[in-house]
């Protein structure tokens, strides 16, 4: 009977940090000079009075804005603070965050990269439990709703704060496709991983005590069908539970 292989327990829940970006998919509002005496609480009363220039405005709504406007809109480079704490410091294009630029939640999750059209589309994100991730983005809708969040999909890499990482395809803000997962010892498994579970199939693992797997894995153990081979030669064909073998294949 083999020893548990690894038992962290890591779960990536990557999706619901990225529901702050959604707030970029609206264009910010115009901060034209001649529109102050509107009741609209996205109407601005800026310093100086200017068409085009350097400004610094204050919202009816209690954001804020420091930066250059061009015929009223926001464009170019500045500073918008909205009322719920989020932040965002970078260029501008008519209105939406467009270039380099830094977004900082109002749960202090910050995200670094390139953004076009209001949405981060590369760069890297940096949680407040120490853990990031590099890589692409994508705007995914929920289902059954209107909400429009940018969150991980393409290549990317998963950074967690105990030292293991997740290198590989991302979907919907979640480990899905090809990818592999290595830890701090050098342990590695190779594999189609399917959720944020890192549950995953047809996985090749090899151990940092030279022992190697192959088969199925549940939150990056092996749990499923497999095979564990120990240095020795000695095999285990069956099913795992947790890490650990418990039965026997017939």
């Amino acid at each position: 009977m083999p020893h548990e292989i690894f038992k962290p327990g890591i779960r990536v829940l990557i999706a619901a940090c990225f529901g702050a970006v959604g707030c970029f998919l609206q264009a910010s509002p115009s901060v034209a000079q001649e529109q102050s005496s509107s009741e609209d609480p996205l109407v601005p009363v800026c310093i100086p009075r200017v068409a085009s220039g350097f400004v610094k405005c204050n919202f009816e709504n209690g954001d804020n804005y420091v930066g250059y406007i061009v015929n009223g809109i926001i464009e170019g480079r500045g500073v918008y603070v909205y009322a719920d704490g989020h932040r965002y410091d970078g260029e501008f294009r008519d209105g939406k965050p467009h270039g380099r630029g830094i977004f900082i939640s109002s749960e202090d999750a910050r995200f670094e990269g390139n953004f076009q059209n209001g949405s981060i589309v590369q760069g890297k994100v940096f949680f407040p439990d120490g853990n990031r991730y590099e890589g692409t983005f994508r705007l995914v809708s929920e289902v059954g709703g209107d909400t429009v969040t940018s969150q991980p999909s393409g290549r990317g890499t998963f950074f967690f704060s105990n030292g293991s990482r997740y290198v590989g395809e991302f979907f919907a803000g979640q480990p899905f496709g090809r990818g592999t997962l290595i830890r701090p010892d050098g342990s590695r498994c190779e594999g189609q991983f399917f959720n944020e579970n890192l549950d995953a199939k047809a996985t090749s693992c090899r151990f940092s005590n030279g022992s190697t797997y192959r088969g199925e894995l549940r939150q990056g153990v092996p749990h499923g069908h497999g095979t564990l081979t120990n240095p020795n030669g000695q095999r285990f064909i069956g099913t795992f539970r947790e890490g650990q073998f418990v039965r026997a294949a017939q």
